[in-house]
């Protein structure tokens, strides 16, 4: 669930060296078999993923890794309830995947996923093929889908979970857009009782979006 920085050149100014920070996609068990994965989006503006998309086989970049404690810290005996939406499930699939989090003895493990398109959905399936059921929660879809697919938001689909469902007993694992982390941490408090410790969050703010310095 930790994330490196890549240096990459202004694309105004390519004697200025700029630092962009992406989680790993995979967790260290695989990427040393199989190599590291990073998952980025490519957003209008955006310096690093321009730079990037040119980048031939055999070119190198400067990488600084890795940093960031989100990581699984879940007891056993517990369930763990990952919530991404975008690029955020790229560290939620480094901890489901990994060696760590298959022989934890947890309670469950599922996955809630959001989206805008289905075209924006990467690694389909992933987390099913390790065990984690998995919904599907696409925004911007004007037809009736089935299941594990969902017309909505994350938030639909956990306001939309049995009434049974262990609330107290489960860890979530939120990484994604801010204002979706927001709406779930203020929903799992208010609703449900879920206290802090209870909810591990990593918010991402495109750099191409982040305000600047004053």
């Amino acid at each position: 669930g930790q994330f490196v920085s890549l240096q990459v050149p202004n694309k105004d100014d390519p004697s200025d060296l700029l630092w962009r920070a992406y989680s790993l996609s995979v967790p260290p068990e695989i990427a040393k078999k199989h190599g590291y994965e990073l998952c980025i989006k490519k957003m209008a503006g955006g310096q690093a993923a321009a730079y990037l998309e040119k980048m031939k086989p055999g070119d190198w970049i400067q990488v600084r890794a890795s940093y960031g404690e989100f990581t699984l810290r879940t007891k056993p005996g517990r369930g763990v309830c990952f919530i991404g939406t975008g690029t955020g499930m790229a560290p939620l699939r480094s901890i489901g995947l990994s060696k760590h989090f298959v022989e934890s003895d947890l309670l469950f493990g599922i996955a809630i996923l959001g989206f805008r398109t289905f075209t924006e959905i990467p690694y389909a399936g992933d987390f099913e093929k390790a065990g984690i059921p998995t919904t599907y929660a696409v925004s911007d879809n004007p037809k009736k889908l089935d299941f594990p697919f969902y017309n909505g938001r994350v938030t639909d689909v956990l306001k939309r979970l049995k009434s049974d469902f262990p609330w107290r007993e489960t860890d979530f694992y939120l990484c994604g857009n801010s204002f979706m982390i927001a709406d779930v941490i203020a929903f799992l408090k208010a609703s449900h009782g879920v206290t802090d410790d209870a909810i591990i969050a990593e918010a991402f703010t495109p750099a191409a979006k982040a305000p600047k310095a004053a």
